[in-house]
């Protein structure tokens, strides 16, 4: 496995990838579906990984297996005054963002997730960012063990209630 830095170019290749992740949320808490359409899903996500590659600090890495792209991760930096971090924790003046990552699910459980989160991290101490968040559904048990050795703690949990459910 290698881990490469890529390039806004490099978006349309994460599609399926992001869709495995997609899938792995419905399957997580499947009582939170109905769950939007695989189309659907990646044309939200695609726009936001073309609005952050707009911003500086935006960086995406990808995790290559005998050539093929078998998992990907998307981060970015922003100033801790626009977050919601601000108004409640001490942290420094920029915050690192873990938008995104994916692993395709016949790779899993390979160490590539902590290989793409060591190179998130090491691309952010790069930039002198020492403060990080990520968000993990509540379901992704898998995610959130990972993140927990990684020294992630819970912060904030959104709930929701949808009408279509």
């Amino acid at each position: 496995m290698n881990i490469t830095r890529g390039s806004a170019a490099d978006i349309p290749a994460l599609e399926p990838l992001w869709v495995a992740v997609h899938h792995q949320h419905a399957a997580a808490m499947p009582e939170l579906g109905p769950y939007v359409s695989d189309a659907q899903t990646w044309e939200q996500q695609r726009a936001i990984y073309d609005d952050l590659f707009a911003k500086p600090d935006t960086v995406v890495l990808l995790a290559h297996v005998d050539g093929a792209l078998v998992g990907y991760a998307v981060a970015h930096v922003v100033a801790a005054r626009e977050t919601w971090i601000y108004d409640t924790w001490v942290t420094g003046d920029r915050i690192g963002e873990l938008e995104a990552i994916g692993v395709l699910p016949e790779h899993r459980g390979k160490g590539i997730g902590s290989a793409l989160l060591d190179a998130v991290d090491g691309e952010f101490a790069a930039l002198g960012v020492q403060d990080v968040v990520l968000g993990v559904l509540p379901g992704n048990v898998d995610a959130m063990r990972l993140y927990a050795r990684r020294g992630f703690t819970p912060t904030w949990l959104y709930m929701s209630r949808f009408a279509g459910r």
